[in-house]
Order: structure tokens, then sequence, then C-alpha cells
């Protein structure tokens, strides 16, 4: 039977990466794949990219209102055997359950790959889900600058750590945004001053 598997990580870590990869092992055996993102995930238009250029098409780009389970979107995932979701952070939490549904109900294996959480340090919704509704979890892992494993997903504003501002910015499409991963030492130092808030 088929699984809901999540694979996660911080900024960095090699998700999308490691969907093309999959996206190139699974093709190479004719295994029927279809690829999507969330519509508000926008670098790459209508492809997903990973951070050193690689690329592929997506199938179908996801609004927040969209029901996996409509016939509109079943008739797009119907004849495959596995759905590869990349930035699925940005998805709702119905959503979730619908890939879920789908993979258990219709026998197809449904990939999500993942920030487990916001630059604030908080569980993004469609994360917090997956969490709850995922068979396998996977995490991935980057080094902070220190070298200590990577917690956080710190945002920069020309070159300035905050902690307050709207939940979802796209890096690459703001050049004065970055992110940065970081322990939770540094984390706690740089972007909350040894302060909690």
């Amino acid at each position: 039977m088929a699984n809901l598997t999540l694979y996660y990580g911080t900024m960095e870590t090699g998700k999308t990466t490691k969907l093309i990869q999959d996206h190139y092992n699974y093709s190479k055996y004719l295994i029927n794949l279809v690829v999507m993102k969330p519509k508000i995930d926008t670098k790459g238009g209508l492809s997903v990219i990973n951070r050193t250029g690689s690329s592929i098409k997506a199938d179908y780009l996801i609004p927040k209102s969209a029901n996996l389970l409509s016939k509109k979107y079943f008739n797009k995932y119907r004849y495959a055997q596995f759905i590869l979701v990349d930035e699925a952070q940005f998805l709702t939490k119905n959503q979730i359950n619908e890939l879920w549904y789908i993979a258990h109900k219709f026998n197809i294996s449904v990939i999500c790959y993942a920030l487990k959480s916001n630059f604030k340090g908080d569980l993004f919704e469609g994360s917090a889900q997956l969490f709850a509704r995922s068979d396998e979890k996977h995490e991935l892992t980057v080094n902070c600058i220190c070298g200590k494993p990577a917690m956080f997903n710190a945002r920069r504003v020309n070159g300035k750590y905050i902690s307050s501002g709207k939940e979802v910015v796209i890096d690459g499409e703001n050049a004065e945004v970055e992110y940065i991963p970081l322990c939770s030492d540094h984390y706690l130092e740089y972007v909350l001053g040894n302060k909690l808030k």
C-alpha cells in the first residue's frame, strides 16, 4: 500500500534537490509521476527549482482554495503512481489531509518536501499537519555557521536579522530578503537578541 512520506528540514538542506533526484530516479523506470507545488511559491514560475539552478517542470500549481479530491484535481493525478509535492509547508491543513487520503484510498504514493518551521520558529500550517498525518518522516540537515546542526530558518532583510513580519516572503524574488539556517544558540543570539520573544 502507498504512504504519505515527508522529507523536511531548514533552508538549504536539499529538499528540492531530493525531489528532483527522486523524479529522475522514478522516471528511469517509466513510473507515472505528477509534480505539484503551491501556487504561492512563485520562485521558478511553473518549475520546481533548487538553489543550484536545477529544475523540472511542475505539472500543477495548487491554489490555497484547491480541493485535491475534487474531480478537477482527481483527473490530473488519477493514473499517477507517485505524487511529488514541493514546498508542502504552504499547503493548508485540509490539503494535507487530502494528500493522506489520496495515498491510502487510491494507492498513490505521495511524497512531500517541506520546511518544518517559519522564520519565527513556529510550525507552518502544512508542516504541522504533515507531522500529524505522514506515515514516514525523514529529516534532512545542514549545518549552522558554527558547524552545529541548524534548527531555524532565520530571515535577514538588508543584512539585518528580524523576528517579525509576514510569514511568507519568498527569497529570490526580493533581493533584500535572505534566509540563513541557524542552530538554537545562534538564533537566540542573532534573531532574538538573547531574549525570549
